[in-house]
């Protein structure tokens, strides 16, 4: 059997997005409202290097601004050497608050568990850095 004949239609993967029968303008303009609709949707604060939006993505949460390259992976090697994930709540609160309560962390050296603050900082190429903070101990009475 041949291969078959081009009946006129799109197949799926072929598809760009753009209705032949509307104008450059038209395609732009409803192609533009679609992806600020879906990155609206993905939206989990501002970037702390260039202040455009970050967007959550299959590996990390990164700037929208193709010049910045501010990024949160999720395979983030320090969250992992205190058994934590970076997940969306735990980049939102770093973003919007520069700094994250984590509970039950374990240290990967002893194995035992601890609660700690840690804070968002960025260095001079405007690289996430991150520092650890440990809550004061209440001191007793005496």
């Amino acid at each position: 059997m041949g291969t078959p004949e081009d009946d006129g239609w799109i197949n799926a993967e072929d598809y760009d997005g753009y209705i032949p029968f509307e104008s450059k303008e038209e395609n732009e303009k409803r192609l533009a409202a679609l992806h600020e609709k879906q990155a609206a949707a993905n939206i989990v604060g501002d970037c702390p290097a260039c202040g455009t939006h970050v967007i959550e993505r299959e590996k990390g949460f990164f700037c929208d601004n193709m010049e910045c390259h501010f990024a949160l992976w999720k395979n983030n090697r320090f969250f992992q050497a205190i058994g934590k994930e970076m997940t969306r709540e735990v980049a939102d609160d770093l973003l919007n608050c520069g700094t994250v309560k984590l509970e039950n962390c374990v240290s990967k050296r002893t194995g035992n568990k601890f609660s700690c603050y840690v804070d968002l900082t960025l260095d001079e190429e405007e690289r996430p850095h991150f520092e650890i903070r440990f809550p004061q101990k209440k001191r007793r009475r005496e």
